[in-house]
């Protein structure tokens, strides 16, 4: 079969390639770039070659041949050829984040053509248990009997980061789980970014502790280490955030994302989590187990199971809180209290919040008898099923457990307009009336800024945010 040099210019599937970000020495995804050959002639390209050479960032995969150029590449008349592509970022000194670019170029007998390629690279500390040998690595047994491999935050054999005073000057990229041992303080500076693997998380071990303080500006992100946009709102990417027995902790402007649990806490006698958003997670964004807890302008959304599960018992205030769920499974709730009578709880006080699920309840009590300690006060609750008024735990008229309370239970106060709950957007806008100014205004005193920092000590909405301006009609 004979091929001639191409002498026509060739049709290409994109003139410019966006990989998706990377972090520095790591490989992203591959993708795909077709070069068609529309003439009726078989045709041979000089060269295909990236345009910094061997030095490029970027990698080619050319009929399964690795390389950065390449002479002679055969192409058949009315064919295509499947050009792969990928990064492996490298570091660059003077800055925490670039746009580095390069071109894929066709040099030859016809006039040059070149593919515009364009990706973002992170740098980043890497934080895995790589030295065995030095000892780094510990088996821990965790409340349930389940044992994981995992390092000390803190131990520098580990990475000279290994630190258990976290900055921003990069972000952390963690492969396995990361232990802050007994009795010690993990302290995380506002505008840090942490990103974990698969099969990695945060474990806090009896009597550790996290200071996490981010501000509005500057949040602190935990989520998993993929940054394709096909990612970005996948479920389970990594373990999440675990403290046993943990000490006085803080959590505040802070996003969880994409684990298995986000927040887990066993018998936390003081934890704060405030200015929290908790998404996509596979189970639970928050579980709590006979802890103490007070909780203020979180939204919780988006998880497998119920968002937020408190169990055996404990102390909870949530203020200015949006728990939702949109699957449609019966265990898809919003709020799922699991009642005991051998560990009652001491208090579950829930205000000026809003509960929604897809499903016709938003909450559900489970156990063998009502909770006494439980009050509903001044928030918006989904109820669209049927139950009778003197069910035990359902019983609306109790003023000791629901008390100023809007309840969602037509379809019509039930559709709550979401800016965009796909995309974690969970504002609702000014068409939602019977969710406005609704929220009690001595109990927004102790909470006066919104999510983003608004303030609703006037006129307080139910949830976490004030509504936002629409034009919907």
């Amino acid at each position: 079969m004979d091929f001639e040099p191409a002498t026509q210019a060739l049709r290409f599937s994109s003139d410019t390639v966006y990989l998706d970000p990377v972090f520095s020495e790591t490989q992203s995804s591959s993708y795909l770039v077709k070069i068609y050959n529309t003439s009726n002639k078989n045709i041979k390209i000089p060269q295909l070659r990236l345009g910094k050479g061997d030095q490029s960032y970027f990698n080619l995969l050319v009929e399964g041949v690795s390389g950065k150029q390449f002479s002679n590449v055969e192409l058949l008349a009315k064919d295509s050829l499947y050009v792969f592509i990928h990064t492996l970022g490298k570091a660059d000194p003077q800055a925490k984040e670039f746009i580095y670019t390069d071109q894929l170029r066709l040099m030859g007998n016809a006039q040059p053509q070149s593919i515009e390629l364009v990706t973002l690279i992170k740098d980043a500390y890497f934080l895995h248990p790589g030295k065995a040998d030095q000892q780094v690595l510990h088996d821990i047994k965790i409340a349930d009997e389940t044992t994981v491999e995992g390092f000390y935050i803190g131990d520098t054999n580990v990475h000279a980061k290994n630190t258990l005073h976290m900055d921003n000057a990069k972000p952390y990229v963690v492969y396995g789980y990361a232990i802050i041992p007994e009795n010690q303080t993990l302290y995380i500076a506002a505008g840090t970014e942490l990103y974990f693997h698969e099969n990695s998380g945060i474990i806090g071990l009896k009597g550790s502790a996290i200071q996490a303080k981010g501000t509005k500006e500057e949040p602190i992100i935990f989520r998993h280490d993929r940054l394709e946009a096909s990612y970005a709102y996948t479920a389970g990417q990594w373990s999440g955030i675990r403290l046993e027995q943990p000490g006085a902790s803080t959590l505040d402007h802070v996003r969880i994302e994409q684990a298995k649990i986000g927040l887990y806490l066993d018998q936390a006698e003081d934890f704060t989590l405030t200015n929290a958003q908790l998404y996509n997670h596979a189970y639970t964004a928050l579980e709590a187990i006979n802890s103490t807890l007070v909780g203020q302008n979180i939204v919780a959304a988006t998880t497998q199971n119920a968002t937020v599960v408190l169990r055996n018992g404990g102390n909870y205030l949530f203020q200015h809180c949006t728990f939702s769920n949109s699957g449609f499974r019966p265990d898809q709730l919003a709020l799922r209290i699991e009642n005991s009578k051998d560990a009652p709880f001491e208090r579950l006080l829930i205000q000026n919040s809003l509960l929604h699920t897809a499903i016709a309840q938003s909450f559900a009590f489970i156990g063998d008898e009502a909770p006494s300690q439980v009050q509903f006060d001044s928030n918006a609750l989904k109820d669209t099923s049927k139950r009778k008024a003197t069910a035990a735990v359902y019983n609306y008229d109790n003023e000791q457990m629901y008390l100023n309370n809007i309840f969602l239970d037509t379809p019509t106060l039930a559709a709550v307009d979401f800016q965009d709950p796909k995309k974690n957007l969970f504002y609702y806008s000014s068409l939602m009336t019977h969710l406005l100014a609704k929220g009690n205004r001595t109990i927004a005193a102790s909470v006066p800024l919104d999510l983003d920092g608004k303030d609703r000590r006037n006129a307080p909405d139910l949830g976490a945010y004030q509504h936002i301006e629409t034009t919907k009609e």
